[in-house]
């Protein structure tokens, strides 16, 4: 199985709220500053393609607002804005390598989170064998909530994209910060590198790594980049004839680094604590789907009846389980769980699946703070526990032209929430 083989193989679409669509004037006044751009981009990032628009319209990067990160490794369409102080300075189209931008209007305010309603997604996998193929539809069938759904029902789970402060497979941050290892804290972050690491990364990680401890002359020798300041503060302190201060450096790190590293941990509790939940409602399925299936054929005793199994996927961030839609209880699809943070009470139904959760790694909830530090901090949010996958569409079987003789390829289409993954959707699906 491949997906992204090609970058139009994942093909990633913004729907703005309709309210924020409302608001988008045809014309620039003093209330409406900034100028909406429908910006298409192909293998950059949202930061990479966001500074090339700029660049083209004669203003700083920092200038322009989006509302999401977009896949580099995609085809992407999403909406950013841009305040500019007169028509003139935006130009109805900009075309750039890899990158298109067209000027829908102008609205009163930068664009954020809030004016999204989540993604479309449009999915090719390749290389699959016929059987392979056919599982797709068949996991499929188990995941609708009713035999004609065109939606599918699954396990609200963050996906790998979540984990990239834990890239290096060493572990993650948070609990050394939570432990008040601060040094242990930093190397991880910027001293281990990864397997995926290129360009300015990759240089950055290895000579942390090769030379963690001489900090004048890895302040001398590192590519200028946000996070050598954390070294260039540990140098300082050498220089002064003081000891590290390797709090004060990870302080030094940029605000959305420091940040990911605790929200990284949060996710991954989160989504162990789903898995037990998931595990629990599977059974109650299963006795759901016997019970009928008994009442229905009018008798009392075991018969051949094959109850449904929950689907399950391996996952470099923990095993990934999906109860069959059909007999989920709808207290439990209506369910919303919070990101741990140190305050949080645990109550039922999911409280001890995360005190469970927490035990693993030798905490409780009281101890997701980090000493020392007022950010990064273990905020709590709130996020359903199951998610639908609407509008839900696949294609028959279909030859992959790109591989070998007899392999196949599906093409796959669907809506998401703001924050949903659509590679849990392919997880589910056993990709």
């Amino acid at each position: 199985m491949t997906i992204r083989r090609q970058p139009t193989d994942f093909r990633v679409i913004e729907q703005l709220h309709g309210d924020a669509r409302a608001r988008i004037a045809p014309a620039r006044s003093s209330s409406t500053p900034h100028a909406v751009y429908l910006l298409d981009k192909t293998s950059k990032t949202t930061p990479e393609a966001a500074a090339m628009l700029a660049g083209a319209l004669g203003t700083r990067s920092g200038q322009v607002a989006y509302a999401g990160l977009k896949d580099k490794h995609a085809s992407t369409s999403q909406h950013v804005s841009i305040p500019l102080d007169s028509s003139a300075r935006a130009r109805p189209e900009v075309l750039l390598p890899g990158l298109t931008a067209r000027l829908l209007g102008w609205i009163d305010a930068p664009l954020s989170s809030e004016h999204i309603t989540g993604n479309r997604f449009e999915i090719v996998i390749r290389d699959l064998s016929q059987e392979a193929a056919r599982q797709i539809a068949h996991r499929a069938d188990r995941l609708r909530p009713t035999p004609d759904a065109d939606e599918l029902l699954i396990v609200n789970y963050f996906g790998a994209q979540r984990f990239g402060s834990a890239r290096h497979g060493e572990g993650f941050v948070a609990l050394p910060l939570i432990r008040g290892d601060f040094e242990q804290a930093l190397k991880l972050t910027i001293a281990t590198p990864a397997r995926k690491d290129s360009g300015k990364t990759r240089q950055f990680t290895r000579l942390c790594a090769s030379k963690w401890g001489s900090w004048p002359e890895l302040a001398h020798t590192l590519p200028r980049c946000p996070e050598r300041r954390a070294i260039e503060s540990l140098a300082t302190d050498v220089q002064a004839g003081r000891s590290p201060d390797f709090r004060a450096a990870f302080a030094q790190l940029p605000p959305f680094t420091q940040q990911m590293c605790v929200e990284a941990f949060q996710s991954l509790l989160w989504n162990a604590c789903a898995r037990r939940l998931a595990e629990f409602i599977a059974t109650e399925v299963t006795k759901h789907a016997v019970a009928n299936a008994l009442q229905a054929r009018g008798e009392n005793a075991p018969t051949r009846f094959k109850p449904p199994e929950p689907l399950s996927a391996d996952d470099d961030y923990g095993l990934m389980v999906f109860p069959p839609a059909p007999f989920i209880d709808p207290r439990w699809t209506e369910l919303v769980i919070p990101l741990l943070g140190p305050k949080t009470a645990l109550v039922a139904p999911w409280g001890q699946a995360a005190a469970e959760t927490l035990a693993e790694h030798g905490i409780a909830a009281g101890d997701l703070r980090i000493p020392g530090l007022r950010r990064p901090f273990f905020g709590e949010a709130d996020r359903p526990l199951f998610v639908r996958a609407t509008r839900f569409a696949m294609s028959p079987i279909e030859p992959d032209e790109l591989s070998r003789p007899g392999r196949q390829k599906r093409s796959l289409a669907f809506d998401l929430p703001r924050g949903a993954y659509a590679t849990v959707v392919l997880r589910s699906l056993g990709q």
